[in-house]
């Protein structure tokens, strides 16, 4: 009877022995897999915080380009004006060369 019962622990043992290995493989399974799972998470990090400097960056261009838009509105309204002034000059210098009846 006590050889039998030997025997069953030490068949509960090793029953014991193989769980603990499975439990200590999938632990180490478990352990790359955080590993894996923390570089990509530093990745989108990483990624999340380039993306809002470039949307920051992409604004400060945009309200640049608005400005320079209005700026070459305003240079264009200013060179019609100054043309129309020079043709004006123009029409009076020519009538002033001819001669009048």
């Amino acid at each position: 009877m006590l050889e039998q019962d030997l025997r069953a622990l030490n068949s509960r043992i090793d029953s014991l022995i193989n769980k603990v290995q499975t439990l200590s493989a999938e632990n180490n399974s478990l352990k790359q897999a955080l590993g894996e799972f923390q570089s990509v998470k530093t990745k989108i990090e990483s990624l999340t915080t380039e993306n809002d400097r470039l949307r920051q960056q992409e604004n400060v261009w945009l309200t640049e380009r608005q400005k320079l838009l209005a700026e070459r509105e305003e240079l264009s309204r200013k060179n019609d004006h100054a043309r129309a002034r020079v043709e004006a000059i123009i029409l009076r210098l020519k009538a002033l060369e001819t001669p009048e009846a």
